[in-house]
């Protein structure tokens, strides 16, 4: 059961959040101090389809399938915005395939997962000035490429069986 967080205040929610953070961290499951959505959408993606995550600096793309497909990873938790919700910019299009994670709102189950060429991201994507990028909306991306959710969803559901193999080797002494 989850801790009821509605009586902290501000900073202990905050509190909470960052050691969250360190715990995903320490079970090499997100890379960054960031919000862990993103972090987490590329492992499972890893897990998925196998391959090298990418270090941060890489540009275009976060995985590398053992095929050597390059992977760029966008992942959105549900929000108000709906289907106008947009994922982050896209700078470059140096990257065979694009794979998209919506997560719902709170639970943060996987809600779908496509699969979508680079030259059809580009494609659906108008251009903002703003961002100076191409960023699609939950609207572009539902219907393009193919549906990957499936096989997303058994990927994210191992990343679980990997924490209980993480918790197993430190309740027997083990160092990971």
């Amino acid at each position: 059961m989850l801790p009821d967080v509605s009586r902290l205040r501000v900073r202990e929610l905050l509190q909470v959040e960052a050691s969250v953070v360190v715990e995903l961290r320490q079970r090499g499951l997100v890379r960054t101090n960031n919000k862990p959505l993103g972090d987490i959408a590329e492992q499972v993606v890893l897990s998925a389809r196998g391959g090298v995550l990418e270090p941060n600096s890489t540009k275009s793309h976060d995985v590398t399938d053992p095929g050597g497909r390059r992977i760029q990873v966008k992942a959105m938790g549900g929000r108000a915005a709906g289907k106008a919700g947009k994922f982050s910019p896209f700078r470059s299009f140096d990257f065979d395939i694009a794979v998209f994670l919506v997560f719902e709102f709170q639970t943060f189950e996987l809600a779908f997962a496509r699969e979508v060429s680079a030259n059809d991201v580009e494609a659906v994507s108008p251009y903002s000035v703003h961002t100076n990028g191409r960023q699609p909306t939950l609207r572009q991306i539902e219907n393009a490429g193919i549906d990957v959710t499936d096989e997303m969803r058994a990927a994210y559901a191992a990343l679980d069986g990997d924490v209980m193999e993480f918790r197993n080797g430190l309740t027997s002494g083990g160092k990971k």
